[in-house]
């Protein structure tokens, strides 16, 4: 038997994103398949009341502090845990959010889900992307081993922190579900509840700018004028993006775009099951979990061809160049005909058929296949 530590300092309760839903669906499967191994989660304060959903081998440790900027993050991740570690007596050491820490003698793997620092370089302020790229590259420097979500993402690693490739192993993720169960009542209340009485393109709200939303808004313009009866939704927390705000304001499409607010996720499935089409316009994505969502749930996709998206979606999505608003809007126009017409189907099925490609469970088996190699 091993002790194995995760750490998951990184974690911030109110936020909820691709980083979060990696670290809590890993662990649920590897408790699944590893009875045998002890794993102590390494978590802020702020996640203590987190219910993790993991066997009788796994235990909390909280470290006493809230991660109120990276900056605090990193030096309880870099001065304090390390001692936790030790006295642990810790074998291996899995930091899941990008960064380790630096001076523990354990074993180290590192997530690097991406190189979100170059990717999204020009929305990050010079002082945070400094020091995210330099914890990252030696991160991957002092690691026994590197873990990623997609060729992509491994491409960038080995390009950026010159990493050797054979130190870098990818594990594929999977949706936010791989169960899914929509039944039609509940699509009818789903509606009834974000007063949708209109079809809709539906795409999910971000102020991130690489989520690339001012220019789906752009693009989808003369669609939803020419259509009064299809609107575009919004899924998630309306917020304050000056720039979105003001360019629906000089668009003139206020009752044309919804804003669903805040979404809890057992509602995601239904409202993505009624759409006409989902539309992911990313600029850059390690992975891509909502691509895999609207393609479980059987609704056309129409993604950009940007980052890893095309390795995760397949052939069988509507693919176009996220900087070019004409382009989407035609490639979005196109979608919607097809599926008016109902010549889409085709195109859904085989979605369906690339969707059951990733699981859960995969990915905790090659991740604990990463753990072995080290501990033996």
């Amino acid at each position: 038997m091993s002790k194995i530590g995760i750490n998951l300092l990184f974690i911030k309760p109110k936020l909820s994103g691709g980083s979060e839903t990696y670290a809590l669906k890993l662990l649920k499967e590897i408790s699944q398949l590893d009875k045998d191994n002890e794993y102590i989660l390494y978590i802020n304060k702020d996640c203590e009341n987190i219910k993790f959903h993991v066997g009788e081998n796994f235990t909390k440790r909280v470290l006493n502090f809230k991660p109120s900027s990276v900056y605090l993050r990193y030096f309880w991740e870099q001065f304090v845990l390390p001692f936790y570690v030790f006295i642990d007596k810790i074998d291996l050491l899995h930091s899941l959010g990008y960064v380790t820490p630096l001076l523990t003698t354990s074993k180290k793997v590192v997530s690097i889900l991406d190189i979100n620092y170059k990717g999204h370089g020009n929305n990050m302020g010079s002082s945070k992307r400094i020091l995210l790229g330099t914890m990252v590259n030696l991160s991957a420097f002092f690691s026994n081993k590197i873990i990623t979500i997609s060729e992509f993402s491994k491409q960038q690693i080995t390009k950026y922190t010159k990493t050797r490739a054979n130190k870098i192993s990818v594990t594929l993720l999977s949706g936010s579900s791989d169960v899914i169960q929509i039944n039609t009542i509940k699509k009818e209340l789903i509606l009834k509840k974000y007063n949708i009485n209109t079809e809709y393109i539906i795409a999910f709200g971000s102020p991130s700018p690489h989520k690339n939303i001012v220019r789906l808004v752009e693009s989808v313009e003369g669609i939803i004028k020419n259509r009064p009866d299809l609107k575009l939704v919004l899924v998630g927390h309306q917020q304050r993006d000056e720039d979105l705000l003001n360019c629906i304001q000089k668009l003139q499409l206020a009752d044309e775009i919804l804003f669903t607010g805040f979404v809890p996720d057992e509602d995601i499935q239904p409202l993505l099951t009624c759409a006409k089409v989902f539309v992911f316009p990313s600029l850059y994505e390690g992975f891509g979990i909502p691509l895999l969502d609207a393609q479980a749930c059987g609704v056309p996709v129409i993604s950009s061809n940007a980052g890893s998206l095309p390795e995760v979606g397949g052939s069988d999505v509507f693919y176009f160049n996220p900087e070019d608003v004409i382009e989407i809007s035609e490639v979005i126009s196109r979608a919607l005909e097809l599926s008016d017409t109902g010549e889409i189907s085709d195109n859904v099925k085989n979605g369906l058929t690339n969707r059951e490609k990733f699981s859960w469970a995969k990915t905790a088996e090659q991740t604990l296949k990463v753990y072995s190699e080290l501990l033996n």
